[in-house]
């Protein structure tokens, strides 16, 4: 480091440092608000209620979890957000790699009126009412794939990979056209295995996009409580954060942890995503760096 800075000039140290300082900040406030929420979740009643928690926690207490978990309905809501993350994440990146991949081939007869169709599509969509009917026509409403379907394959995610798509050497595809693979060989033995990094991106905004979906399930799931998602339930703990706690405590206790309650249930809807995500993030810049040069 000591060399490093040797060979720098004053501007290059400054500016060196300043992008640290910067990010240093940047990070911070981006830590702050998760380290206030979780410790806000294991902090004795009192000091929440007294708002004493200023970062770390001020006691320790899990009531307010064991009440979130003795609930039946928060495991229920659970289930439905994981089954609707995962299915949901796979449909929409099959969808859109089914997309990009005939529009980044150039042989492709449609290739530039579908490109053009899905660009004004990003700008251009149909309304929430013209959205209900259709999902009302087709047999959806109040049904699992009223949340899945309906969201499909975003145009921007599709020219994203099909920018990726386009990057991939000529080459193999004229080799494997040569040898008589079709066109659906050549997609999943030679573009797929070489898209991962795309792959993983599409995947990670798919799945937080799905995981923090509530508007959908509040317009097409109002008849099914079976079938809404954690963020409804944590919705209705925002709104309402006092119903479960006259469900599994007394009185006395009550006013102590109600107010705990929603950070408990933020907590627990953070905590996949955020496990997750690191896993993901080696492919992350390199896809999105890659899927952002021009064509």
């Amino acid at each position: 480091m000591t060399k490093r800075l040797h060979y720098m000039s004053a501007g290059d140290i400054i500016y060196t440092a300043a992008n640290y300082i910067i990010c240093f900040l940047a990070a911070c406030i981006t830590a702050y608000p998760l380290i206030y929420v979780f410790s806000m979740s294991i902090s004795a009643p009192e000091s929440v209620l007294a708002n004493r928690v200023v970062l770390l926690p001020d006691g320790f207490s899990t009531q307010a979890y064991q009440v979130v978990f003795r609930n039946s309905e928060i495991w229920r809501s659970y289930y439905n957000t994981v089954w609707y993350t995962l299915v949901g994440t796979t449909v929409s990146t099959v969808l859109t790699l089914l997309a990009a991949y005939p529009l980044s081939r150039k042989q492709f007869f449609l290739r530039k009126p579908l490109a053009i169709f899905f660009s004004v599509s990003m700008f251009l969509s149909g309304s929430l009412i013209p959205m209900f009917i259709l999902v009302n026509k087709l047999g959806l409403y109040n049904t699992r794939w009223a949340i899945i379907l309906p969201a499909g394959a975003a145009p921007y995610y599709i020219i994203v990979a099909r920018t990726f798509l386009s990057s991939i050497s000529d080459s193999l595809y004229e080799s494997a056209k040569i040898d008589g693979a079709s066109e659906y060989a050549i997609l999943w033995k030679i573009f797929i295995p070489l898209s991962k990094p795309i792959i993983s991106v599409l995947v990670i905004y798919y799945a937080v996009q799905m995981w923090n979906s509530y508007f959908t399930a509040m317009i097409y799931l109002p008849g099914r409580k079976d079938l809404q998602p954690l963020q409804v339930y944590l919705m209705k703990i925002l709104i309402n954060n006092e119903t479960m706690s006259r469900q599994a405590m007394g009185s006395a206790s009550q006013s102590l942890i109600s107010l705990q309650l929603k950070y408990v249930v933020i907590v627990v809807a953070l905590l996949p995503i955020l496990c997750v995500y690191p896993f993901l993030q080696k492919y992350f810049v390199k896809g999105m760096m890659i899927g952002a040069v021009k064509e």
